[in-house]
């Protein structure tokens, strides 16, 4: 029987459902509730866990019960494109089930690939879903919609995932209870102009100009809304591919603003 960390008591036994391991229950004041492994282990279950995770998949569900719908985390996928654990799964009104995946740890165009495609193989729409961590508040400035952080390294996963949803990346800020509609634009430098002598007294000038940065991407944040105003679409999406990466077809989920 499956059981949640949050309304679990101390005492109990309680063993992990993929790798029969007996967990350790973790909850208090300041840390969210949560089952550990013992160590050692080798579980993939186990692996790369955070606060702000658990938090967002305990956020996202909540929210959309809280409106009626049936969403619950940690659900097993069956799927021939490969076995999947879906963060949150959420029953949309129309009786379609849709998946949401919160990444918060940096994998590769061929990783996030292959996880997108399990899901479409189950014939199960899903959308990726970032974190807005504490570095990227710091990093921000205020602007009309929301908020921008100039110099943003954008990550491999997070350009596959906006390039997938029709060039938008949510991002859940799983403490406040928010999420962010991210949009990625090019960072331009200006390479200011000066001049100079030679020895030969002869005038040189450089600069005086824009270019495009080859490193960092301007992230735009509209927002913040509070989940539980945020609805969820199905949409189509046809299959592209860039010299990076490939996008497969079939049906994905999108968040759209109130």
């Amino acid at each position: 029987m499956k059981v949640e960390a949050s309304t679990s008591e101390r005492g109990a036994i309680y063993t992990c459902p993929k790798c029969a391991r007996e967990l350790t229950l973790k909850k208090g004041a300041i840390v969210v509730a949560h089952f550990a492994h013992k160590p050692p282990t080798n579980c993939t279950w186990a692996a790369g866990e955070t606060q702000a995770h658990l938090a967002a998949k305990m956020v996202i569900r909540d929210a959309f019960r809280a409106r009626g719908y049936q969403a619950d985390f940690e659900v097993e996928v069956l799927s021939v494109g490969g076995d999947r654990r879906a963060d949150v799964l959420i029953r949309h009104p129309n009786g379609k089930s849709v998946a949401v995946e919160v990444q918060h740890q940096p994998i590769l165009y061929d990783a996030i690939e292959r996880r997108t495609l399990a899901y479409m193989a189950a014939d199960l729409p899903m959308l990726w879903v970032g974190i807005l961590t504490k570095e990227m508040r710091e990093k921000s400035v205020s602007y009309d919609d929301g908020m921008k952080i100039e110099k943003y390294t954008i990550r491999p996963w997070e350009k596959w995932a906006n390039a997938l949803a029709f060039g938008e990346l949510w991002y859940i800020d799983p403490f406040e209870g928010t999420v962010w509609k991210g949009d990625f634009k090019n960072h331009i430098i200006d390479v200011p102009s000066s001049s100079w002598y030679s020895t030969g007294g002869e005038e040189h000038s450089a600069g005086g100009y824009s270019r495009t940065s080859k490193r960092w991407k301007t992230l735009y944040l509209q927002g913040p809304y509070q989940i539980g105003s945020i609805n969820i679409a199905i949409k189509y999406r046809g299959a592209w591919a860039s010299k990076a990466f490939n996008l497969p077809k079939g049906q994905i989920a999108i968040f759209q603003a109130p």
